[in-house]
């Protein structure tokens, strides 16, 4: 009898030594082989944090414009200017922000029937801004709105300034890259139409880079 206990010991011992083997041994293989992949994939691809969507932003670039008017045979035409933008814009929606912006597109020079002129372009406006995500780090802003456009030409020879004021649509486009979760450095397309009177209709545009904080 005791004999025979000890030979099913022994089978069961041998079966639990094959279920070890077959089982237990390359369940825990794979356990850590997973654990390694996650933790290289941690490694080599990490992934930033989502920060929290803003309430609001300000934000400031310079850059350079493009005055769509022509030289009127002028030899020292000069249709780029220096530009500046500001904007300031009130989320409604995680989507959709209220904007005021405003925008020096600088100075350029054209030829008139009266001798060569200085040309400026100033605007204040007010639209909505649109909400662009591209991850947790790369977002944008789409615009557009209504604004005041008022447009200033001034005679070299020093005859009096002349000034002309009319509202049109303004349009805009900018990709931002957070630095930090409040700063992001931004790049931005903005511009509108002026009319100088007389059928003097025109198209500005600026290239900015600038910084926005969000808060």
């Amino acid at each position: 009898m005791r004999a025979r206990r000890l030979v099913v010991g022994a089978a069961r011992a041998a079966v639990a030594r094959r279920w070890v083997h077959r089982v237990v041994r390359p369940s825990a293989l794979a356990l850590a082989l997973l654990a390694a992949a996650q933790a290289a994939q941690a490694q080599y691809n990490p992934a930033p944090p989502f920060y929290p969507a803003p309430r609001g932003y300000l934000s400031l670039g310079a850059g350079a414009s493009s005055y769509g008017l022509s030289c009127g045979g002028s030899a020292q035409c000069d249709r780029v200017g220096n530009a500046v933008r500001a904007a300031a814009g009130l989320f409604v929606t995680p989507y959709a922000a209220f904007e005021l912006a405003a925008a020096d597109f600088g100075d350029s020079r054209i030829g008139t029937p009266y001798g060569e002129a200085e040309f400026n372009v100033r605007m204040v406006g007010v639209g909505i801004a649109l909400t662009m995500e591209y991850g947790a780090r790369f977002n944008g802003l789409l615009r557009f709105g209504v604004a005041q456009v008022e447009a200033t030409q001034q005679l070299l020879h020093g005859a009096p300034v002349s000034r002309s004021t009319s509202a049109e649509g303004y349009y805009g486009l900018t990709m931002g890259y957070l630095l930090t979760p409040n700063l992001a450095a931004e790049l931005s397309f903005d511009g509108t139409r002026y009319d100088f009177g007389y059928g003097d209709v025109g198209r500005v545009d600026a290239l900015t880079f600038g910084l926005s904080l969000r808060f």
